[in-house]
């Protein structure tokens, strides 16, 4: 017994010692050793959580006459714009009205685009009596620094933002990495059914073509050249009025995209009046009258404004057809 014991002390020096010193010693193999373990940042961020939503993948314009019935949920429905589905997502969510939607969406439109509130996060006291979008749009960037404010500062957000951040993680347009929420890949769209049946066309061609701004960079460098181009009335005027609306005028990233988002989210032939008798006449009584042109008043109309935004509706529509067979107004497929 002795003899054994000694034998099994004895064996495992021998083994040492049998093995070249210049080279790695023999390892006991088993099967897991050599098996691949995924840290922990690709671990969260492969992670696929199934308690929400999975977004349906469809052309936008399919969206305005989805019927209801077919929701998987009472609160909304989510889509995926199809053509950029498998590169960039951009999700687009349709509310069954205005309430739902703002629980999800209103402080993300303070804290991203509303003058004297960006880069912040509201309580619900203190924005309740503000007026958020009918409709929204937001980039991947903002997305994640919004959650990422949130989860660093212990902020409060309702059940339904944590919910919206379970859905950006599980497509992607959100990461987690080192603790932190950061960008990933693509944005986010909304319309609800409160709005009307037109308007909800006009919203979502709007919110449609902020979504192609988001995700293209040879887009918005187009949407910028034209910017550039446009006439000094003009701009002083559609700045005005963008202060007037509460958009934070001083970032140009916003200032160009909110200037194409409104020219494209009608037809061609309705900007002379969009924009030389609608828009103006919003702010011809108010302190920022003197940021418009001459007015034409026999026909109550601003004529300089009709022509010069005419014109960047041919042009931005004559792009997005070249690039995608949209045209100003449709920002989908369908017909």
């Amino acid at each position: 017994m002795k003899k054994q014991y000694l034998i099994f002390l004895i064996l495992p020096i021998l083994f040492l010692f049998s093995c070249n010193r210049d080279k790695t010693p023999p390892v006991l193999e088993l099967p897991f050793v050599n098996a691949e373990i995924p840290s922990v940042k690709e671990d969260l961020n492969e992670f696929i959580d199934t308690s929400v939503l999975k977004p349906v993948i469809t052309d936008p314009g399919l969206i305005l006459n989805w019927q209801k019935e077919n929701w998987r949920i009472q609160e909304y429905e989510i889509f995926s714009w199809d053509i950029f589905a498998d590169t960039t997502p951009i999700l687009i969510f349709d509310y069954a009205d205005y309430g739902v939607q703002n629980r999800m969406l209103k402080r993300l439109a303070f804290y991203v685009e509303k003058a004297g509130f960006r880069g912040q996060l509201w309580h619900d006291s203190d924005i309740a009596h503000l007026h958020g979008w009918n409709a929204h749009n937001y980039r991947d960037v903002d997305l994640a620094r919004f959650f990422d404010t949130a989860r660093k500062t212990g902020f409060p957000l309702l059940d339904e933002e944590w919910e919206l951040e379970k859905l950006l993680l599980n497509e992607k347009i959100i990461r987690r990495e080192n603790g932190n929420i950061v960008p990933g890949k693509g944005a986010i769209l909304s319309i609800a059914r409160e709005s009307t049946e037109s308007l909800r066309r006009r919203f979502l061609a709007h919110e449609g073509f902020h979504g192609l701004y988001f995700v293209d960079n040879e887009f918005r460098n187009f949407c910028r050249r034209r910017w550039e181009g446009l006439s000094e009335p003009a701009k002083i005027f559609l700045t005005a009025y963008f202060d007037h609306q509460q958009y934070d005028t001083k970032d140009e990233y916003l200032l160009i995209n909110e200037f194409m988002g409104h020219i494209m989210q009608q037809p061609i032939s309705q900007a002379a009046d969009y924009f030389g008798r609608n828009l103006p006449s919003r702010l011809e009584n108010t302190m920022r009258a003197s940021d418009l042109p001459p007015k034409d008043n026999a026909t109550g109309t601003w004529p300089e404004l009709a022509l010069a935004f005419t014109s960047e509706a041919q042009a931005l529509s004559d792009y997005v057809n070249l690039r995608w067979g949209f045209t100003a107004g449709r920002a989908w497929s369908s017909r």
